[in-house]
């Protein structure tokens, strides 16, 4: 997903222009290549008259008080689902602060995991854990909210409010309360898992999402596992819906050679090639683990991986998100995630609604990960 500031809704045949228009003309110029004459073909276009008319008419002669805001809200949602497009959504103020807040390269909280109330896991060098707080500690009250019965997300939403700069915690410890006070800090935003596989020289990747720092986290593992005499690495991005298309593209670039392509951007009217322009590149044998969920970006990584640097593909079929969107910020706080484009492969292929085909067809059980261990068995 890229990301546009602004009002550069051209390219999405006018979705929320006509809105933006009618609600204020205090909103501000909608510009496409900082051109001004776009704005008088819109506001000459018939249609676009037709819906001021109708709104005209509907604020000075409907017999009832009306919420403007609602309607013109409504008339907005109306737009976007009229593309049919299940990827161009409508996004009110939070859902797209959520959507920015998970693929930050940093966040402000305390460095813990939690699965409902209970905490699994604790980043290192976090204030949670300088604080003494610990793995299977049971939250049953933060900042004098009783937590014991809220979700996951609810008890991160607590701790994420920007007005809480400490977070007060009362956890139950084998049966013990124990109070804390742990002072939020800007942690990064961790993507990624690695290590060595035991007992060989391969390295494991895992990358849950594609975030805005991901190139930097993966360089820094890829240095590391190299340094303990990695020959040959396995790139994990099975349960990965995708996230950045630019992180896709940094991440490929690391092993890509120059002059590579990575894949490219099918428009109304033009297809346009995005190549390696590193001069870094990888040399040693790759595996990619996919599976139904691998989406978007990791398909993107995937397919250039695959076609352009001749890794393995093990697992089952990814999902078949072949669309690029972006996101265009509104004046009122919210904002319009629309379609822009088709990507495709470095050879061509666009993979919506088919996905990528994995070199081997590898199915797991509950008990046995046998995509795993095929991925190891090649490397060897």
């Amino acid at each position: 997903m890229q990301k546009v500031k602004g009002f550069n809704l051209l390219e999405i045949i006018l979705i929320m222009i006509i809105t933006a228009i009618v609600a204020s003309v205090t909103t501000g110029v909608i510009m496409l290549n900082n051109s001004s004459d776009n704005i008088g073909d819109i506001v000459k276009d018939k249609e676009l008259q037709e819906f001021i008319d109708v709104y005209n008419t509907l604020l000075s002669k409907y017999y009832d008080d009306i919420d403007k805001e609602g309607m013109l809200n409504a008339a907005e949602e109306a737009m976007v689902n009229f593309l049919g497009d299940k990827y161009t959504t409508y996004l009110n103020d939070d859902e797209y602060s959520d959507i920015i807040d998970d693929l930050a390269a940093t966040y402000d909280g305390i460095g813990i995991s939690i699965t409902n109330n209970e905490i699994v896991d604790i980043t290192a060098g976090s204030p949670a854990e300088k604080a003494g707080l610990q793995v299977k500690d049971v939250i049953v009250n933060l900042n004098g909210t009783n937590v014991e019965n809220m979700s996951s997300d609810e008890i991160k939403n607590l701790i994420k409010d920007d007005k809480i700069k400490n977070v007060e915690l009362e956890v139950n410890r084998n049966g013990e309360i124990l109070k804390f006070n742990v002072a939020k800090e800007a942690l990064e935003n961790t993507t990624i898992n690695y290590q060595m596989i035991e007992n060989t020289t391969i390295g494991y990747l895992d990358i849950t999402k594609f975030s805005e720092n991901l190139d930097v986290q993966v360089k820094r593992a890829l240095s590391d596992l190299e340094g303990k005499g990695m020959t040959a690495l396995i790139i994990d991005v099975r349960d990965n819906v995708g996230g950045y298309l630019s992180a896709a593209e940094d991440v490929a670039s690391l092993f890509l050679e120059e002059g590579k392509v990575i894949y490219s951007l099918q428009t109304s009217n033009s297809t346009f090639a995005y190549k390696d322009e590193t001069k870094e590149k990888k040399t040693y044998p790759v595996v990619v683990l996919t599976n139904r969920t691998s989406a978007s970006a990791s398909e993107i990584l995937a397919a250039a991986l695959k076609e352009s640097y001749n890794a393995t593909l093990v697992g089952t079929t990814t999902y078949g998100k072949g669309k690029v969107q972006q996101v265009a910020e509104l004046e009122n706080g919210d904002s319009v995630k629309y379609t822009s484009a088709k990507w495709l492969t470095p050879s061509g292929k666009c993979i919506d609604g088919i996905g990528i085909v994995p070199d081997y067809n590898i199915k797991n059980d509950e008990n046995n990960d046998y995509q795993l261990q095929k991925a190891i068995e090649l490397l060897q």
